[in-house]
């Protein structure tokens, strides 16, 4: 889940390169009974039917979980990761369950320094064999957990339909990607070198962030999480959510209590979330993709 990963920061050394990408079981019954009078009499014949419609309506509870995280960053050096890219994939399969598992999200158009995961409770299905989001292939690892942690660029393809491919059934057209940006500002806090990293301002009073392009019918959280000036100490976060509109002015007023030049690892993150019918499993595939751009900046 995205709230395991604010980062801890850490200094070193690197070469000046652009962040900046965008490659871009139900079972049918059917009785008829028919009694006619067979008599010579003329009269019309008396037939009698009863006809049972299957019930195929499939149950509105969760039955599985499907999320691939993209995620850029800027310096990796300035925040203790060895590349750019982190992306990951994960599919989870389980008896049907009323549990939400982007119930942790922030509500739209709200604000929050309480940040956690949610966890769901189910029965989990067996997983003994490899599944797949299309050709992206997920290992077995845990009951009815499956994953791929070590995704390349190439692999993830913007902006198309994904199935799911399991040992329990494939469940179609199960989610839909997305893409990343082609512009960011403040654009300085995507400095790759961690002599210039730092640079942007986050304000105590108000900051603009702007991004393109706009995705319909995804949302758009910033978290900035805070921490000491010179890195070793980390104080909080913040996320705001809202519609992806293109821009956000997001409030200053929660780092009053922080000193100036406190040094700041800012999460731009797109969400995608889906549910959609999974009638070889009687339920509802929930799904999450996200796109995260992390990059640097300190308080004033």
């Amino acid at each position: 889940m995205i709230r395991t990963i604010i980062l801890s920061l850490l200094f070193s050394c690197s070469s000046d390169v652009s962040i900046m990408k965008r490659v871009d079981d139900q079972e049918e019954s059917d009785e008829t009974a028919t009694a006619t009078d067979q008599n010579h009499t003329g009269d019309a014949a008396d037939t009698e039917s009863n006809v049972e419609e299957p019930d195929t309506e499939i149950s509105n509870l969760t039955i599985g979980f499907g999320e691939i995280h993209f995620r850029q960053i800027a310096c990796p050096a300035c925040v203790g990761e060895a590349g750019e890219f982190d992306i990951s994939a994960e599919l989870k399969l389980h008896q049907p369950t009323s549990g939400n598992y982007l119930e942790y999200l922030t509500p739209v158009d709200s604000c929050t320094t309480n940040i956690y995961n949610t966890h769901v409770s189910s029965q989990p299905l067996t997983s003994t064999q490899p599944a797949y989001f299309n050709d992206i292939l997920l290992s077995p690892s845990g009951l009815g957990q499956w994953t791929n942690v070590n995704l390349l660029e190439y692999q993830y393809i913007r902006n198309s339909n994904y199935s799911v491919v399991t040992e329990h059934g494939n469940i179609e057209n199960a989610f839909t990607t997305i893409e990343g940006f082609d512009s960011i500002e403040p654009y300085t806090m995507l400095w790759v070198d961690p002599s210039y990293a730092f640079d942007a301002t986050i304000s105590k009073s108000n900051t603009y962030f702007t991004w393109a392009p706009v995705v319909p019918n995804s949302q758009f959280e910033i978290i900035v999480a805070v921490y000491s000036p010179d890195g070793t100490q980390y104080y909080g976060a913040v996320s705001c959510m809202a519609n992806d509109v293109g821009y956000m002015n997001f409030p200053g007023t929660y780092f009053q209590s922080y000193p100036s030049w406190s040094l700041a690892a800012v999460h731009l993150i797109r969400h995608k979330t889906d549910y959609r019918e999974a009638i070889n499993f009687n339920g509802w595939f929930q799904s999450h993709m996200i796109w995260e751009v992390v990059g640097t900046a300190h308080l004033e």
